[in-house]
């Protein structure tokens, strides 16, 4: 009886130390702790896999990803002279003078070797400014030639009869160029054949467009300094005001008009 007594409470032991283990067991694993097995330096695997970090979530962004380089401003040309209210379409000859100063006629803004004598700094400057430069000096030489006027006239009376046209030799348009200008210019594109059947005085005709007439007389000048190296010329020079010497010369009014712009001072 005793021995069955003894053996009833070890099996009893038995049981209650087995399901206390399987509570213990049970706890350990939902709160997420492990034994820990050191294994020292060694670089092997423990055979067991890490777990993989969780990617925070993020929000959409708002804004791009990669940000955009802002954008360089333009340069804000100084207005030239003939700029006015009164006058809007002339700062959009302004703007055409700077552009093709700076793209087609770029040779200009190396220099010439009197430009100080209408903009001291000049050589100061960068290629924006120095077109600004070269913008008002086409303004002021416009001023004395046309008065600004896109459908002057002038007949040359010493020149003869111009070989396109048949017709006495006329300056015409802001910078008073001729058709005949066509023969050793070939940039500039003045077309009679289109202008002989309008009047005298359209602005249609091509030599009267102004961004024609424009494109023709820079690179006119670009040709004379390239060649000749200066602006002012005692001969061998374009437009008689700014002929050293010449009876229709204006010099120093035109220094002093390129000179009245800020950058010059």
């Amino acid at each position: 009886m005793a021995t069955t007594i003894y053996t009833s409470f070890k099996h009893h032991i038995l049981v209650t130390t087995l399901f206390s283990a399987l509570v213990l067991s049970i706890g350990c694993s939902q709160s997420g702790q492990f034994p820990v097995t050191h294994l020292g330096d060694s670089n092997q695997s423990s055979g067991i896999a890490e777990p993989t970090p969780e990617t925070p979530e993020t929000e959409e962004p708002t804004t791009p990803t990669t940000p955009t380089e802002p954008e360089t401003p333009s340069y804000k040309m100084q207005a030239l002279a003939w700029e006015s209210t009164s006058y809007p379409q002339r700062t959009l000859w302004s703007q055409h003078l700077e552009k093709i100063i700076s793209t087609d006629w770029n040779t200009l803004l190396a220099g010439a070797d009197d430009i100080e004598d209408f903009c001291p700094t000049y050589y100061k400057l960068d290629n924006d400014e120095r077109a600004n430069v070269w913008a008002q000096l086409f303004v002021a030489i416009t001023k004395y030639e046309s008065a600004y006027s896109p459908t002057s006239r002038m007949q040359e009376t010493t020149m003869g009869t111009d070989p396109v046209t048949g017709r006495p030799v006329y300056s015409e348009g802001l910078l008073q160029l001729s058709y005949q200008d066509i023969q050793w210019a070939p940039w500039c594109e003045f077309d009679w054949s289109k202008d002989k059947s309008l009047s005298a005085t359209d602005p249609k005709k091509t030599i009267l467009d102004p961004y024609l007439n424009l494109d023709c007389g820079v690179g006119i000048m670009a040709k004379q300094v390239k060649n000749k190296g200066a602006i002012v010329l005692s001969s061998g020079v374009y437009w008689a005001v700014i002929k050293r010497g010449g009876s229709y010369q204006k010099i120093s009014a035109i220094q002093s008009i390129v000179k009245s712009l800020a950058l010059c001072k």
